[in-house]
Parts: C-alpha cells; structure tokens; sequence
C-alpha cells in the first residue's frame, strides 16, 4: 500500500485510505490554485510564477524517518533520468514540508542536503496552514494522525503548464518510464514560452523521444520526424498535380 506514517498538523481528523485515494484520483484535470511557498532559501515565491512549463509536486514532512526520504530519494533518479530527456529547465520539481510547525527552512536545507538532491530547477518549501491545505485538496493529498503519527498516501503529484494535474504517482518504485512519460506529454502540450525557433527545436526532440526497454533508457529517434517531413512532401506533391491537372481543365478536342 502506498500509505506511510509521520507527525504533522493533519489535513483530516480521520483517514480513510480507500477515500483518499478516491479524492487523489479526482483531483486528475483540477487545476490548482496559487499558493505561496516558503524555500529553504527563505526567498517566497507563489505556485503561478512557475507555470508554463510541467510542475513535480511531493509532498513530504522533514522529521520523516523512513518513507519520505525513501519517496525523495526514488524521486531524484527518476529525475535525473527525465532532465535527460526534457533538459535541465525543462520542468519544476517542488517537495513540499506539509508539517507547518517543524518543516523550517533550516529543516527543509537539511533534509535535501541528506537526501543528496542538487538540482537548480528542486525546490524544498513549505507553506501556510492555509495554503498547504489548500494545495493539499487540489492535489487530493490527504493526511490524518493516528497515535501520535499520521497517515497519508505516498504520492507524486505531476501538473501540466497550466497547472491541472495530469498524473499521479503512488509509492516509491514507479519507474522512470511512469515519471517521464507524463511530464514529457505536459511538456508538447504547454504553450510556448520560448524563442520560436528554439522551442520548435525542443518540440521536435522531445516528440521524437522514445523509451528503449532493451537499454533502459530515453533516447532521440529523428526517423519518426523524417518519416513525418517525408509523408507531407508527398501530400503537397500530390495537391500540387491535382491543382494544376483542375485548372487545366480537359484537354482540348475532347468533347
């Protein structure tokens, strides 16, 4: 089961596992409302400022023992793996200390720090009650105390360019595949905020991204946008005949 235990100021006076995973699921296509976070940096900054491009959202508490450095730690290969295929700015990740009265920024620094994460575009941040509440049910993050510790689903929360959730993941042994795949759809779909020509370029790669399940990796197929390029030349060559062949009309001394 993807459900792990914690202190923390809980979202729910109950939890119910079958229920919270019925609201994680239907929070799929809900955009997500802004909020505002606090980083280890101590800079704030507000979930609308990094919109435009796919946003990676777990949600963690630092006095956390066992499971959430274990999620974290699962979370930072799959993103090495996927910053391979999307580029090093090519998407956000945000983990998200939801225990208000511990999850310090100097507790957040630490818990990256053990965690070995270094990624520039890897944020460790919390929030107001209010706000982690608010993003915890647009996200459909539940969690509850039990007996001094809390309940809460193990969750991965994926978000497309304009902030609706896309995907979730559960547990900590999706594969790189199941992490990739959805930021890399995201990705196609978000509008461009780049220069025309360089955002055409990552559009192209990016589509011609594959998974090799022989290598276990990602790797760029460009025969897919040949094959493509060659497949419209031949349309238009086609139109290009008809056209002439209709504005021609018929051959003269026919009846």
């Amino acid at each position: 089961m993807a459900l792990a235990l914690g202190v923390a100021a809980p979202a729910y006076s109950a939890f119910d596992e079958a229920a919270a995973l019925r609201a994680s699921q239907q929070a799929l296509g809900h955009e997500v409302r802004d909020v505002t976070f606090l980083p280890a940096t101590g800079e704030r900054m507000r979930l609308d400022e990094l919109r435009g491009k796919p946003i990676v959202i777990s949600m963690i508490y630092t006095s956390c023992a066992g499971i959430c450095p274990a999620t974290t730690r699962q979370l930072a290969a799959a993103v090495r793996i996927a910053r391979g295929v999307l580029g090093p700015s090519g998407f956000t990740v945000l983990s998200v200390g939801f225990d208000t009265a511990r999850d310090t920024p100097q507790a957040l620094q630490a818990f990256a720090a053990a965690q070995r994460v270094a990624d520039p575009r890897w944020w460790f941040v919390t929030a107001s009650p209010e706000d982690i509440s608010r993003l915890s049910t647009d996200t459909g993050f539940w969690f509850a105390p039990g007996a001094g510790m809390f309940d809460h689903l193990v969750q991965v929360t994926i978000l497309d360019g304009r902030g609706r959730v896309v995907r979730q993941l559960y547990g900590n042994e999706f594969s790189a595949l199941e992490f990739t795949d959805p930021l890399r759809k995201a990705a196609l779909g978000a509008p461009l905020t780049e220069a025309p020509v360089r955002a055409l370029f990552d559009r192209v790669r990016l589509l011609c991204t594959v998974y090799d399940g022989r290598l276990g990796r990602y790797r760029v197929d460009y025969s897919m946008a040949l094959g493509i390029v060659i497949a419209l030349t031949t349309l238009v060559a086609v139109l290009i005949v008809v056209a002439r062949a209709w504005r021609g009309g018929p051959p003269r001394g026919t009846a």
